[in-house]
């Protein structure tokens, strides 16, 4: 009697650019029998791994640097006629999945499904088992109607509102006459707070918050500008800053803030409630003009533009924390079934793994508060001397392989806290959408310091980049990750700090990003 003939596994290659959830899933597909013989980080590593090794099952990211997982499928099927190529993604299966099995998948499995899940899928689908995509999650049900009834009802406009109304400065009332309004002190974004005290009191919010400290919180764009030809700009609030797309102090013609709506609000100056549309930095736009004794106030509707942008944002977001969320569930997961059977550099591993994606997770929720804090005029900045070569060391130890350059000892002028986040965003952003290798350097600029960051990769297109610094601004050709709040934190924080942001391409590749501050 003649012995069995041995069953070998099938051989796995896994192509995603989280490195901890590429961990996670060669420990799930190990347990289930599977035989993982590689991995890559971006779609064109997976080309090249594919075609030396021949796997048989290929797990493979959509969004990734360098190639993404939808450009790198055709050549894979053409590579693999007969292996099964399974799509891993955070983007919703209505969105992706079609274009997915067009481009040669075989199936697709959403980020954010357990472990035991999607080694099931997997199963399935070598075996030949028809499946659907897997759901992500289940949405939790709502709570009891009692539970319901219980939560207390709050004004959410009341603390921010009243914080502001401490610190602002005072302004004339909009309708009332004189020179007073013409202060050089007027309103920009950001507005700088001293500190957090909060006070709820209705009576308290009544009697300290005035007219312009009202309206630098109103949902629309608010202008008020000086009845004389250049039309100066008296004040401007934190949404119409936001969509002139830079902050325009009290004094500014607002022909150099924008020469197209100061073209049409003096061809309309004269009109009583004229209205038009108009283009700005912010987007499309309605400005209606009213008259005061002295001055002109422009009112901007962005309403179908910001509901657009906020449905971008929901989206974009939730695909960004997809991923961190899904590598420490796999965690845990992995941890339940496991731990017993790991060895301390395992278990050190998988725990390191947990900060990383937590910090991700903190720095995704950090630049939507401040993105928040910049429409709504909030944002805090708390000055100081500071050691760059201490917050660049904090930033690049444990999270990127970074090269570090100290051209320039001095130290800069800077919130600490914004600095770090400012770096972080730029590192975050070259890992992204650039090349290895990168480089953090520190060099004089006359009086002030610049902090480059550069990587190697294939640089901004042309016609993107004048479109960098602005919120939600992301390439359309692009399926890489990211909410489209990086850069324009980035720089909001540098004009906060009396510095700037700019973005040189590189020769004959590559980009350069460069924070320039203030050196003590």
């Amino acid at each position: 009697m003649s012995a069995a003939a041995r069953v070998q596994p099938q051989r796995v290659v896994i192509v995603d650019d989280t490195a901890d959830l590429r961990e996670l899933l060669r420990l799930a597909l190990t347990r289930g029998g599977f035989d993982v013989v590689a991995e890559a980080g971006d779609g064109q590593e997976g080309i090249d791994v594919v075609r030396d090794l021949r796997p048989d099952v290929v797990l493979l990211d959509l969004a990734m640097p360098v190639m993404d997982g939808l450009e790198a499928l055709p050549t894979m099927r053409r590579l693999l006629p007969t292996a099964k190529i399974i799509v891993l993604s955070g983007f919703g299966a209505t969105q992706m999945s079609a274009r997915a099995v067009a481009a040669g998948a075989d199936g697709y499995v959403q980020k954010g499904a357990s472990l035991n899940s999607i080694l099931d899928y997997v199963r399935d689908v070598t075996s030949g088992v028809p499946r659907a995509p897997r759901p992500l999650s289940v949405v939790p049900p709502p709570p009891p109607a009692d539970q319901e009834d219980s939560v207390e009802q709050t004004d959410p406009t009341s603390t921010a509102t009243t914080a502001v109304a401490e610190h602002a400065p005072s302004r004339p009332s909009p309708t009332g006459g004189g020179s007073g309004g013409g202060s050089g002190s007027g309103h920009t974004i950001p507005h700088v707070r001293s500190d957090d005290r909060v006070e709820s009191s209705p009576a308290s919010i009544a009697s300290r918050v005035s007219s312009w400290e009202a309206l630098g919180m109103a949902p629309y764009g608010i202008i008020e500008l000086a009845d004389e030809p250049l039309f100066r700009i008296v004040y401007a609030n934190a949404m119409a800053q936001r969509l002139l797309g830079h902050a325009s102090t009290a004094g500014t013609p607002l022909g150099l803030a924008s020469p197209a709506l100061a073209a049409l609000v003096s061809y309309h100056r004269l009109d009583s409630d004229a209205s038009f549309e108009v283009e700005l930095v912010g987007g499309n736009v309605r400005a209606t003009l009213r008259r005061t004794g002295w001055s002109v106030l422009v009112y901007l509707d962005s309403t179908a533009d910001d509901v657009g942008l906020l449905r971008r944002a929901i989206a974009t977001t939730a695909h960004e924390i997809r991923g961190p969320v899904a590598v420490i569930n796999g965690i845990a997961e992995t941890l339940g079934w496991s731990a017993a059977d790991m060895d301390e550099e395992q278990r050190n591993r998988l725990m390191a793994s947990v900060a990383r994606q937590a910090r991700m997770l903190d720095s995704i929720t950090a630049d939507l508060l401040t993105a928040a804090q910049i429409q709504r005029g909030t944002l805090r900045i708390d000055m100081q001397p500071v050691d760059l070569s201490a917050v660049i060391e904090g930033v690049v130890t444990d999270r990127y392989d970074v090269k570090v350059v100290i051209e320039d000892e001095r130290a800069v002028r800077a919130d600490p806290l914004r600095l770090e986040q400012m770096l972080s965003n730029l590192l975050a952003n070259a890992h992204k959408y650039g090349q290895a290798p990168y480089t953090v350097r520190v060099r004089p600029a006359g009086s002030r310091l610049s902090i480059d960051v550069v990587d190697e990769g294939e640089g901004v297109p042309p016609e993107f980049r004048e479109h960098l610094f602005r919120e939600y601004a992301r390439a359309n050709d692009t399926v890489a990750k990211g909410t489209g709040l990086g850069l324009y934190v980035v720089r909001t924080l540098a004009e906060a700090q009396s510095g700037s942001v700019t973005y040189t391409p590189g020769d004959p590749h590559g980009s350069t990003f460069t924070i320039t501050l203030n050196a003590c």
